[in-house]
């Protein structure tokens, strides 16, 4: 049932929503192709300094993914070259280094969103072909070289994926979880393997009977429980997919929590290592303020306004936002853009919230206008990628 008002709210925010995201849309389904290179931006656990890390040229605005591997700790960014196709730089412990996975695995072209991970020194990259018939594809390094998979064929789905954004994948340790939007509905699907070798297809907006997605955020898993966030397109509210090792629910968190109604933008979310406490960040729609939402189960969320705690800059429209947690201090770092400032939200102490200005503190270059931002913690070093003017 659709709450009284909606479509009057709908068109009250119109102008800057509808604006921030016909530009999310725009860039990501028309990439621009000028001289812009991924930078990395280090927390050494003293200072942050700033890298250009040179080789391709990246698609200004393109995506961006990022993981270490062990047990050598090893840093890697994946990154769209202008051509569409998938880059990695990695850091061999000396210097870094430019791989095109695309050409060393027979891949597609790709467009819109990239996401992956590691398993040991395996590493999972996923993205979905720039030209129709848009599939999933997965990039695997299987420590002797990169193979790129037609999950969709493998799985024998006939539908296609939106290739402009709405990617998110993990393990839960052996079996492999994808999550894409289908084209041009924007049902949330679920492509999973246990074995790494054949895959299934789900549709879990059908499954669960629930509203027609918007956007796919993020998402991740708590042992085999699994937990995908998303904006739907009826009432703009913040929803929970949710499996309980058992069946997929759907939740509207808007609703059921309570909270600001997020603007049309693409929002993070992580579960805290070693615990059970869950976080989403994303960019409220009344003020623009950075907002954080915590939870311990997964279904009571309290809500904090980043924003004002922090007395930080507000959030650009349709910014990227990047959130972690360290450890084994648990402390929680936000990132995101503002006037082509990376800035970083994060706690001081367990009670307070403060702000850096990455870029005026003279740690690198300007962002090109809706940058993507990827990143991770190892312990308490720091990790943030971005592409820089």
């Amino acid at each position: 049932m659709i709450r009284e008002n909606t479509f009057k709210d709908v068109l009250t925010r119109g102008r800057h929503a509808a604006c921030a995201f016909g530009l999310l849309i725009f860039i990501a389904a028309l990439p621009a192709y000028g001289q812009q290179q991924v930078h990395q931006l280090l927390y050494d656990n003293n200072n942050w300094t700033d890298q250009n890390l040179n080789g391709s040229q990246s698609i200004s605005n393109g995506p961006i993914a990022a993981f270490v591997t062990t047990p050598n700790d090893q840093p890697h960014v994946y990154f769209l070259a202008t051509n569409g196709d998938v880059h990695q730089h990695f850091y061999n412990g000396a210097s870094w280094s430019d791989d095109d996975l695309t050409v060393l695995s027979g891949g597609a072209a790709a467009s819109g969103q990239l996401s992956g991970f590691s398993v040991g020194n395996y590493q999972y990259v996923y993205y979905v072909s720039l030209k129709a018939p848009q599939h999933v594809h997965q990039l695997l390094y299987n420590n002797i070289g990169w193979v790129d998979s037609d999950l969709t064929v493998l799985s024998k789905s006939k539908v296609q994926a939106i290739n402009y954004y709405g990617l998110v994948a993990f393990t839960t340790s052996p079996a492999l979880h994808v999550y894409y939007q289908q084209y041009p509905t924007g049902d949330i699907h679920q492509l999973y393997s246990t074995d790494g070798k054949t895959w299934q297809d789900q549709d879990l907006t059908t499954l669960t009977g629930a509203p027609q997605p918007y956007i796919l955020w993020s998402g991740f898993n708590i042992g085999n429980l699994q937990y995908v966030y998303y904006q739907d397109k009826v009432s703009l509210d913040l929803h929970q997919l949710n499996y309980n090792n058992a069946n997929w629910s759907d939740t509207d968190l808007t609703v059921s929590s309570k909270i600001a109604r997020p603007s049309l933008s693409v929002g993070d979310a992580f579960v805290i290592p070693g615990t059970k406490k869950m976080r989403i960040y994303y960019v409220n729609d009344d003020n623009d303020h950075l907002m954080q939402l915590a939870s311990a189960n997964g279904k009571n969320w309290a809500s904090t306004d980043l924003t004002k705690r922090s007395k930080a800059p507000k959030p650009d429209g349709g910014t990227s936002i990047l959130a972690y947690a360290t450890t084994p201090n648990d402390g929680v770092h936000v990132f995101y853009e503002s006037g082509q400032h990376i800035n970083e939200i994060f706690q001081p102490t367990t009670t307070t919230w403060a702000n850096d200005d990455l870029t005026a503190a003279g740690y690198g270059g300007p962002a090109v206008d809706f940058t993507h931002i990827a990143g991770f913690s190892l312990e308490n070093y720091q990790y943030v990628f971005y592409v820089a003017q």
